[in-house]
């Protein structure tokens, strides 16, 4: 199954941080459920999935939060350094912005902060976090047995496949 795409959120020109965040919430997040947390996400990670999953650059992102007060913008490089995993630059309101201008609730960018959230998410299983490669990596293969080796390879390279190529495993259009 491809990955659908977020959509932006852009601010309006003028508006309020409050204004924003407000109109950020959302109220659908059944149709953004691919983006939950993932079990093991880091709080970088979790921020970069989002932004490459909504097509933006640093840039952008730096344009977009350019008319906040500081404590809420973002240079590209304090971007950069937010999704590297620095928590310098972590604040309840700054979260809470990035979750609104990447289309997901605020609540689940804030579950992967260690905020306490009124409504918690359960987590994805591990796919494409540093948790899901550590777990990945910590499977011994050589301790099992040649059959189920052979299955085991043979189910990754499928699911490997599928991630690498996702419109060739699409059953064809009639």
């Amino acid at each position: 199954m491809a990955r659908t795409k977020l959509e932006i959120n852009r601010p309006i020109l003028g508006e309020s941080v409050d204004e924003f965040l407000a109109r950020g919430i959302v109220q659908d997040a059944e149709s953004k459920s691919e983006f939950r947390p993932q079990e093991g996400d880091s709080l970088g990670e979790y921020l970069v999935r989002l932004r490459m999953a909504s097509g933006a650059t640093p840039e952008a992102v730096e344009d977009y939060l350019g008319g906040f007060p500081a404590t809420v913008a973002l240079t590209r490089a304090e971007l950069a350094q937010l999704e590297s995993g620095s928590l310098g630059f972590v604040n309840e309101q700054r979260l809470r912005v990035l979750a609104a201008l990447y289309g997901v609730p605020q609540d689940w960018v804030l579950q992967v902060a260690q905020y306490h959230v009124e409504h918690y998410t359960s987590p994805l299983p591990a796919t494409d976090n540093a948790y899901g490669l550590m777990t990945a990596r910590a499977l011994r293969m050589d301790a099992l047995d040649p059959e189920a080796r052979q299955t085991l390879e043979k189910i990754f390279s499928e699911i490997v496949d599928a991630v690498q190529n996702p419109s060739s495993n699409l059953p064809p259009e009639t």
